[in-house]
């Protein structure tokens, strides 16, 4: 179930497209790497992109799952960003001046960014997106990546 975030100018679809090494069952770090598909379009015109590539263990998009429902109940959280081994796509909580999430940055670098500078600036190789996150998005998001994770559970043994 992709995630879905829009703001006035982009719409951007994050979805688990699978595992990277179907084949592997018993190593517990080649057996959990997923691949990541994240497609971004203009809200208002014709350009699309989409990537496919290697970008989180299992068990990290548990925790970003986690780390999102915290964000939606208005709970505290270690950190502010949620990133993950391969860093290529990080999340970023905005707060207003009460402490409140209002917003996610979502980072993307490497193989992740967008091929065109003039559509989408970026900074030190970065490009940064903001989408309004009211505590129903956030928790839309955390049960659309679950219910893909679902789909992808962990594999292999210690």
């Amino acid at each position: 179930m992709p995630v879905t975030l829009t703001n006035d100018r982009f719409q951007l679809e994050m979805t688990i497209a699978g595992y990277e090494f179907p084949d592997v069952i018993h190593d517990r770090e080649d057996a959990n790497w997923l691949t990541i598909q994240v497609s971004l379009n203009l809200v208002h015109g014709a350009w699309r992109w989409q990537v496919e590539d290697a970008g989180a263990l299992t068990w990290e998009v548990e925790g970003c799952v986690h780390w999102l429902r915290q964000l939606a109940a208005g709970a505290a959280v270690e950190q502010e960003t949620w990133g993950f081994s391969e860093p290529d796509i990080a999340l970023q909580a905005v707060r207003n001046d009460a402490g409140s999430v209002v917003a996610l940055n979502i980072h993307l670098m490497d193989e992740f960014q967008p091929p065109t500078k003039v559509i989408i600036p970026r900074e030190a190789n970065i490009v940064t997106l903001r989408f309004h996150t009211p505590p129903e998005t956030l928790l839309e998001m955390a049960n659309g990546l679950a219910a893909d994770l679902a789909m992808f559970p962990q594999r292999g043994t210690s």
